[in-house]
C-alpha cells in the first residue's frame, strides 16, 4: 500500500507550477490538442492486462469543470483530481 503525503504533493506541485510560470507566463497555449484517450481505473491499475475499454476525455471540458471549482461555482469532488491530472499531463507533454 502506498502512503501519500499531501503536503509533499502540494509543495511539489507548487514548485513545478512556479517554474512553469517563470518560463511560460500565466497562460499556456497547448496547441491542437483537446481529446485524449482515457482508461478507467479498473484497467489503468491492472498493468498485466491490456486495456479493452478505452474512452475519450476532453481537455476543454476538463478545463471548464476545473475553472468552475476554482471559482467556487461547483463543489470539489474526487473526479476533479482526475480531470486536473489530464490537464497537467497535457502540459507536461508539451514540447518546448
Amino acid at each position: 500500500m502506498l502512503t501519500i503525503n499531501l503536503s509533499e504533493i502540494e509543495q511539489a506541485l507548487s514548485t513545478l507550477l512556479e517554474a512553469l510560470r517563470r518560463r511560460e507566463g500565466d497562460t499556456i497555449e497547448l496547441g491542437p490538442v483537446d481529446y485524449y484517450w482515457a482508461i478507467g481505473p479498473e484497467e489503468l491499475y491492472a498493468p498485466y492486462q491490456e486495456p479493452t475499454h478505452l474512452t475519450l476525455g476532453q481537455l476543454s471540458d476538463d478545463l471548464e469543470e476545473i475553472s468552475r471549482v476554482a471559482q467556487g461555482e461547483a463543489p470539489p469532488v474526487g473526479l476533479d483530481l482526475v480531470k486536473l491530472s489530464a490537464i497537467l499531463a497535457a502540459i507536461g507533454h508539451m514540447k518546448r
